[in-house]
């Protein structure tokens, strides 16, 4: 038994970094779709509102075909969604077409990681620092996806090679799946109409939603404009900036990995306010880039390190708060998580457009966001007795 849980953990590591690498392709991958269907940037970039959609959709589909299927159903199904989009993004010529890749890349996302976070996450005293270190494999997974974009460019001056090969590395996932058994239990029955209601009810499962869509947000708005904002900064080209986005994602593999070290002493519910302030502290360092150009990298790293750990520890705590429901706490999370980030991101890039050069209004927009989190997350421990 113990050997068939080490090969499904195995097998689950895996399985975030092919998903870290079919999310961070997409970006790259924007200038080959936008050629391809004689669209604008404008236009193509809706694309990511549909990964969002498929994603808020995900809870839904989650909640009624996932109950029936079972865990190792989903963990068959949801790679099959995911090659089926990096499919439709390869050779797709029309937008509504891209636009449907984009949607099922959410919605076959979502599916996976919510099936290996509810089985790890339910594990009883290591739930936290078990998903925290599966899901530093997505980071590592997002430094790869730009690379592969990169290496199709160079070998045919198109990024479609790089859809293909994600849509490769996610098929393992499922003959992993369909060969190995054990690990899992048996499929648990979906929640009683009760226990969907006490769910959905509870002050908690509203503050941990609320908690997780501004987080995602922040998380997306960061890794998307911080190129920008490190070139104005620092007065440096788009190639060079785009590193800063590199060191943020090495950090935040990095925090998330070693996290448990952090739990092993901080209980979950003090380390995720200690966490966004070591993010708000990331975003004020980063701001002193026009003076100090390294800086922006510094800044970069710390908010990394403060973000990373944040969603696989809001997930472990919803887990262990209702374990009567724990996949449909976990899709609720991943699914608000996208709500976050239709909105976030855009403000955040309104704030870097209408702003001085330097884009310090976008970053002040993000502080101001990470002071509200901090101040809600210290009135739900004490209203609610989290801890």
């Amino acid at each position: 038994m113990r050997a068939s849980a080490f090969r499904w953990f195995a097998l689950a590591c895996y399985a975030f970094v092919s998903l870290g690498i079919s999310a961070a392709l997409l970006g790259p991958l924007l200038p080959t779709l936008a050629a391809r269907t004689n669209a604008g940037f404008e236009q193509i970039g809706v694309i990511f509102t549909w990964m969002s959609l498929g994603y808020i959709l995900s809870a839904l589909i989650i909640n009624t075909l996932g109950a029936r299927i079972g865990t190792r159903g989903m963990l068959i199904g949801s790679p099959l969604v995911v090659i089926l989009s990096m499919t439709l993004l390869a050779l797709g010529e029309q937008l509504d077409v891209l636009f449907l890749g984009g949607c099922l890349l959410g919605l076959g996302q979502a599916g996976t990681q919510v099936a290996y976070n509810t089985v790890f996450g339910a594990q009883s005293g290591e739930g936290a620092a078990k998903l925290n270190r599966l899901n530093a494999f997505f980071g590592l997974g997002a430094l790869i996806g730009p690379l592969l974009v990169s290496a199709s460019y160079l070998l045919t001056d198109d990024g479609r090679l790089a859809p293909w090969a994600a849509a490769v590395m996610a098929l393992p996932l499922t003959i992993g799946a369909i060969a190995m058994r054990g690990a899992l239990g048996q499929p648990g029955a979906p929640p009683a109409g009760q226990d969907a209601r006490r769910l959905f009810a509870s002050p908690a499962a509203l503050i941990l939603c609320l908690m997780m869509a501004l987080y995602v947000g922040c998380e997306v708005a960061f890794s998307g404009w911080a190129t920008e904002f490190t070139r104005r900064a620092v007065s440096i080209s788009p190639a060079q900036a785009a590193s800063a986005v590199s060191v943020f994602w090495a950090a935040l593999a990095f925090s998330r990995y070693f996290a448990n070290l952090a739990l092993a002493r901080i209980p979950p519910i003090q380390l995720v306010g200690v966490l966004f302030g070591v993010a708000l502290l990331g975003l004020l360092i980063m701001l002193t880039a026009h003076q100090v150009g390294a800086a922006a990298w510094l800044g970069a790293a710390v908010v990394g390190i403060g973000l990373g750990p944040i969603y696989p520890t809001l997930v472990s705590i919803g887990i262990q708060k209702f374990p009567f429901a724990a996949r449909m706490i976990t899709s609720a999370l991943t699914s608000v998580g996208a709500v976050g980030a239709l909105f976030i991101p855009a403000l955040t890039g309104a704030a870097m457009e209408i702003g001085a050069a330097a884009g310090a209004e976008a970053w002040g927009l993000l502080i101001s966001v990470l002071l509200v989190v901090l101040a809600l997350w210290a009135t739900a421990r004490r209203s609610l007795s989290f801890a």
